[in-house]
C-alpha cells in the first residue's frame, strides 16, 4: 500500500501540470523526502506521516480556494487621448481595429494646443505632444501605426489581424509603413489646405496619383493586402483612402472613380458593420467628397460681374451660399409618362410579386419614358465571404439614394459562400442611363446591358423580382431592393 501511494501518487502529482508548483513547493520545505526520492525512486519512497501532513498542509493552503480565481483572464485598461475632429482618421482606423480584435478601449478626448502641451506629457505620452497616443498599464505607445500593432498583437477574436505567419506579420509592416509614408504623406498640401486654407500646389495631386497607381496595380489580383483576410494593413490603407476622398475636396471624387480597386479596398473596410458603428459613433462621414462643379462657379462669376445694382442684404446673403441655386434635372423636365414609378413600387412592396406587381409593370412600362438594364459585378471573383458582398452592396445603394426617385433596382447575390457573384435589374427614367446614375463612383464597377424589349425578357425579369427561378443561374443567398 505504502509502495502504490508513493509511486502512483508521486507519479499522478508530476503528470497533473497544474499541481506542479506545488511539488516544487512540497519538495524545497522537505530536502530530505527529494534527497530519497533521487536515490531511491518512486517504488522504495515511503513518506512519514509528518510529512504527508506537510504536503496536504501545503496543498490546500495554495491551492486556490475558487477557479474563478485561477481562471480568471487578465484585464487590460486602454485609454486613447485624441483629438476628436469627425475626420481624424489616424484616430478612426485604431478605434476600427480595437472592434475587430475584441479589445475595448476608452476614449479621452482632448484639445490640441492643451493636455498635450506639456512637459509630462511630452514625458510619459509622446516625445513631440502629438495625439493619438494609448495608454496602457505599462505605458504609453504613441504614433497611430505603433498603436494599430499593438492593438493587433492583444487581439482577442482570433481574427489574425497582423497576419496568419511571420510573412505575412512582415508584409502588414510594410502596407502600413506605405499607408503612412506613401498616401499620408502625399495627401499633406491637401490636409493643409483642409485645415489651415493654405492653397495645396498644383503638382500635388502628381504625388498622390503616384502612390494610388502601385496600390491598383496591387490589388489587380487581390482582395486583400495581404493573405486572404482582412489586416491591419488594410485598415491603414482604407482610413489613408478616407483623408485622400474626404479630405482632398477638388480631387477626391475623381479619385475614387479613376483607381477603381483601390476604392474597392476602401469600400470593402469601411462598409463592414464594426467600421460602421465607429464611424457613426466619431460622426464620419464615408465616401468621397463631392467636388463643386467649375461651370455653376464660372456662371455665378459672370451673374455677379452683369448685376451691379444693389440688392437686398437679404439677397447678399444668398448669392454667398455656394451651390444655392441648382440646376433643373433634366429627368423633371421629361415629357409624363404612364408609367408612375412610385405606382410601382407601391405595388412592389404591397402585393405578391408574380400574381400582381409584376403584371402591372410590364401593362404600365412606358418604353419612350423609362430604360431598363441588366447589371453585373466586374470582380466577382473576389467574393469570398457572403456579408462583406452584401456590405458592398449596402454601401452602392447608400451613394444611389440621391437617384432614388428617377430609379428601381434589384440586385442579387447568388452562387455559394465562398463563390458568388453579383446581378441585378435596373429601371431609370428616361432613355438610356442618367448622368445622375454613371456620376455614382460604383456603376462603372458593373457591366451594364440595356434591355432592347422587356416583354421578351418578362420571364427573366420576373425572376429577378422575385429573387427565384429557373433563368436565375444559381442559388439566391440575399437580395436587396433599391426602391
Amino acid at each position: 500500500m505504502a509502495d502504490y501511494w508513493s509511486g502512483r501518487a508521486m507519479w499522478h502529482l508530476y503528470k497533473n501540470a497544474t499541481l506542479l508548483h506545488l511539488s516544487i513547493s512540497f519538495f524545497f520545505n522537505h530536502p530530505r523526502s527529494l534527497c530519497l526520492y533521487l536515490v531511491n525512486g518512486t517504488q522504495s519512497y515511503i513518506p512519514s506521516p509528518r510529512i504527508l501532513l506537510s504536503f496536504f498542509f501545503i496543498f490546500f493552503t495554495e491551492l486556490p480556494t475558487s477557479s474563478t480565481t485561477s481562471l480568471a483572464p487578465i484585464t487590460m485598461s486602454l485609454t486613447l487621448w485624441t483629438g476628436t475632429h469627425n475626420e481624424n482618421a489616424r484616430t478612426q482606423k485604431i478605434l476600427v481595429a480595437a472592434a475587430f480584435a475584441g479589445v475595448q478601449v476608452t476614449i479621452k478626448g482632448c484639445t490640441y494646443g492643451t493636455e498635450n502641451e506639456c512637459a509630462s506629457f511630452a514625458r510619459n505620452f509622446s516625445p513631440c505632444m502629438r495625439y493619438p497616443a494609448l495608454q496602457t498599464e505599462e505605458g504609453a505607445v504613441f504614433e497611430s501605426n505603433a498603436i494599430l500593432r499593438h492593438i493587433a498583437r492583444i487581439d482577442k477574436s482570433g481574427a489574425k489581424l497582423y497576419g496568419a505567419t511571420p510573412f505575412e506579420s512582415s508584409q502588414v509592416d510594410a502596407w502600413l509603413d506605405f499607408a503612412t509614408t506613401e498616401i499620408d504623406a502625399s495627401n499633406l498640401p491637401y490636409l493643409a489646405e483642409f485645415f489651415h486654407s493654405v492653397a495645396a500646389p498644383k503638382e500635388a495631386l502628381a504625388r498622390v496619383e503616384e502612390a494610388l497607381t502601385g496600390l491598383e496595380l496591387w490589388l489587380e489580383t487581390r482582395t486583400f493586402l495581404v493573405g486572404e483576410r482582412m489586416t491591419i494593413a488594410d485598415i491603414a490603407v482604407a482610413f489613408a483612402l478616407q483623408w485622400t476622398y474626404r479630405i482632398n475636396v477638388h480631387h477626391g471624387e475623381e479619385l475614387a472613380k479613376k483607381y477603381k480597386n483601390a476604392y474597392r479596398l476602401y469600400n470593402t473596410v469601411m462598409q463592414q458593420e464594426k467600421t460602421v458603428e465607429v464611424l457613426k459613433s466619431c460622426g464620419a462621414t464615408f465616401g468621397p467628397h463631392k467636388a463643386a462643379k467649375k461651370e455653376e462657379k464660372k456662371e455665378k462669376k459672370e451673374e455677379k460681374k452683369e448685376k451691379k445694382e444693389k440688392k437686398p442684404a437679404a439677397d447678399d446673403d444668398e448669392d454667398d451660399v455656394p451651390r444655392e441655386t441648382k440646376k433643373a434635372n433634366p429627368l423633371d423636365l421629361l415629357p409624363p409618362s404612364k408609367l408612375v414609378l412610385d405606382a410601382f413600387k407601391r405595388e412592389y412592396s404591397n402585393n405578391d410579386t408574380r400574381a400582381v406587381a409584376a403584371p402591372w409593370f410590364f401593362n404600365n412600362y412606358d418604353p419612350e419614358g423609362y430604360t431598363c438594364f441588366w447589371c453585373k459585378y466586374k470582380y466577382n471573383e473576389d467574393n469570398k465571404v457572403p456579408f462583406m458582398t452584401a456590405n458592398l452592396v449596402r454601401g452602392w445603394f447608400q451613394r444611389m439614394e440621391h437617384t432614388r426617385k428617377y430609379a428601381f433596382g434589384v440586385a442579387l447575390i447568388i452562387g455559394e459562400e465562398k463563390g458568388h457573384e453579383i446581378v441585378g435589374f435596373w429601371v431609370f427614367r428616361g432613355k438610356g442611363m442618367p448622368e445622375i446614375v454613371t456620376e455614382v463612383v460604383d456603376t462603372e464597377n458593373f457591366d451594364w446591358t440595356e434591355i432592347a424589349d422587356i416583354q421578351k425578357e418578362k420571364e427573366q425579369i420576373t425572376d429577378y423580382l422575385a429573387w427565384e427561378g429557373p433563368t436565375i443561374p444559381r442559388p439566391v443567398l440575399e437580395g436587396r431592393v433599391f426602391k
